[in-house]
């Protein structure tokens, strides 16, 4: 791992607290700070603002939240936003979901059809076809989102996929852990947790809040 991949990752491993400038000197006093945070800044990864009388770094998310706990107007400003922007994402969404359920039951309704007068054998391979089709368009659609969110080295936030995906499909925050669970552990050599987070999978005994695709 380069060194500003290490920087990165400690940075967003420091949350909305943020990272003293003086401290990242301290732990990569071989790395030249100056220069990788201004290249983390001016790619918009990494913002740089005074808190008290020190310097802090934050990853943009992390950023983002600390201004939503620290500053009652622009939380309200946020929340109108979203709000509408959710509103706006639930119809067209929805329509959409509706569409793809529609045309993904024909051929089932079909193939269930088929099977009803056969042995109850049948019946179950056909339901392990159905769970392996719904897992299989879960790691698309998770997929995609870590290809839309992710940031310059590749990481991003489980609970923004979460928010997503659960929105899209009506889906529990205990059944998408689960689901990336099971995504996780199947395909080892393609995803890559990370710690840190305020929600994410727990791994021995320590929360990863953060993917990516290796």
């Amino acid at each position: 791992m380069s060194a500003e991949e290490q920087i990165a990752q400690r940075i967003i491993s420091s949350g909305s607290l943020g990272v003293k400038k003086t401290d990242l000197r301290k732990e990569f006093a071989e790395a030249e700070i100056d220069t990788i945070l201004e290249n983390m800044v001016t790619h918009g990864n990494v913002f740089i603002d005074k808190k008290g009388a020190a310097y802090y770094c934050w990853y943009k998310d992390h950023y983002f939240q600390s201004l939503l706990n620290s500053d009652p107007k622009f939380r309200l400003t946020y929340e109108a936003i979203k709000s509408l922007e959710q509103s706006f994402n639930r119809t067209s969404d929805g329509l959409a979901k509706t569409i793809e359920s529609l045309a993904n039951s024909i051929p089932n309704l079909s193939k269930l059809t088929i099977a009803e007068n056969e042995p109850v054998v049948s019946e179950k391979i056909e339901n392990d076809q159905l769970i392996s089709l719904q897992f299989e368009q879960f790691k698309n659609e998770f997929d995609i989102a870590i290809a839309n969110y992710s940031n310059s080295i590749g990481w991003v936030e489980l609970s923004k996929i979460r928010n997503e995906l659960c929105g899209m499909y009506n889906m529990s925050n205990e059944e998408f852990y689960r689901l990336v669970e099971q995504l996780t552990n199947k395909y080892q050599d393609k995803y890559e947790l990370s710690t840190g987070g305020y929600e994410g999978l727990t791994v021995r005994g320590l929360l990863h809040g953060f993917v990516r695709c290796i």
